[in-house]
């Protein structure tokens, strides 16, 4: 319950800051309604401008960090200037942008010795967005399969620690903790893989300007970008909850282990959802979400829920009959 208590303040606590930081946006826009007239005095080149902004994402004076060890910038036809090197880890900023067409060409500046051109597909390669979630996001992305399969690892070797701890083996034990946040996070998980999934092969242009412009504020998003954040927000939420359920039920050991087998069982979930998608199995995928949040509810209903209390030590009991702590039988 002091769990519970804690998301609820948490999310009211959420709800308060947005909605302020959503009010002085509202009144940031009416002011600049005021200057809508100006728009229609753009050049040219400031309309082809903003076309471009909104289909790359990024225009002019946009900041990137460089990913590759080294990326090679050529001068143009008219310019005099060398061919230079960026290494990791440089700064540069767009200066300008040719479109051709065909290809597209960016002149980007660490300083004012290091400046010169290359292809967009180039420097989408070898650089990232110069911002923290940016470069999560691109870490992620770019070793998907390793911590893929470090979680799926971590699982396998919980189950098999937890059922040799238990000299047992049986595939599913469902009571050993009265805690919702396990399957909580179970059901989270499956409504992230879906919604996730959902944006990258119906709405990609959605995920693609939140990969340039990340923000962690739900509430300044579009309506799926927006749900997906929330989400997100609400799984970590429900993971520190989890975390001190059982920090109070088990020992050490036991709880890393319990922790490692739940991660496991989050990939499974989310792998199974991913890999229906990425076969097109769109309503597939989405039954699949479905059946495991019912599932999880139902585990937790029928298997976990306490509804009783030990007349004689005060154990909780999920059903009448002989306490398994004391022996005492609770008609």
């Amino acid at each position: 319950m002091k769990a519970l208590f804690f998301i609820f303040l948490s999310f009211l606590f959420s709800v308060q800051i947005n909605a302020q930081v959503l009010e002085s946006e509202l009144e940031e826009q009416m002011s600049n309604n005021e200057d809508n007239d100006s728009l229609l005095l753009l050049t040219q080149k400031q309309v082809d401008s903003l076309e471009f902004r909104l289909s790359h994402h990024y225009t002019e004076n946009f900041n990137f960090k460089v990913k590759a060890d080294s990326v090679m910038l050529v001068p143009r036809d008219d310019e005099l200037s060398d061919t230079c090197f960026l290494m990791e880890d440089d700064i540069i900023v767009v200066a300008q942008i040719k479109d051709l067409g065909d290809t597209v060409w960016v002149k980007v500046a660490h300083d004012q010795q290091t400046m010169g051109w290359l292809m967009e597909k180039d420097l989408l390669k070898n650089a990232v967005p110069n911002d923290e979630v940016s470069i999560i996001i691109d870490w992620l992305t770019g070793t998907r399969a390793i911590w893929m399969s470090v979680f799926l690892l971590f699982g396998i070797v919980g189950f098999l620690l937890r059922r040799r701890l238990q000299h047992r083996l049986i595939l599913f034990q469902f009571n050993e903790m009265d805690s919702i946040y396990p399957y909580m996070m179970l059901s989270l998980v499956a409504l992230i893989a879906i919604t996730y999934t959902g944006i990258q092969n119906f709405a990609p242009e959605f995920w693609q300007e939140y990969y340039f412009h990340p923000t962690l504020n739900p509430y300044v998003l579009p309506g799926i970008m927006s749900v997906l954040i929330a989400l997100m927000w609400l799984l970590l939420i429900v993971v520190i909850a989890l975390i001190l359920d059982v920090y109070h039920n088990f020992y050490l050991f036991q709880g890393l282990n319990y922790m490692l087998e739940i991660f496991g069982v989050a990939m499974l979930v989310y792998l199974t959802i991913s890999l229906t998608t990425a076969m097109h199995l769109w309503i597939v995928s989405l039954i699949l979400s479905i059946i495991y949040i019912i599932a999880f509810i139902y585990i937790y209903i029928k298997y976990v829920r306490c509804r009783y209390i030990c007349g004689a030590c005060g154990a909780r009991l999920i059903k009448k009959g002989v306490c398994p702590y004391c022996g005492k039988n609770n008609k």
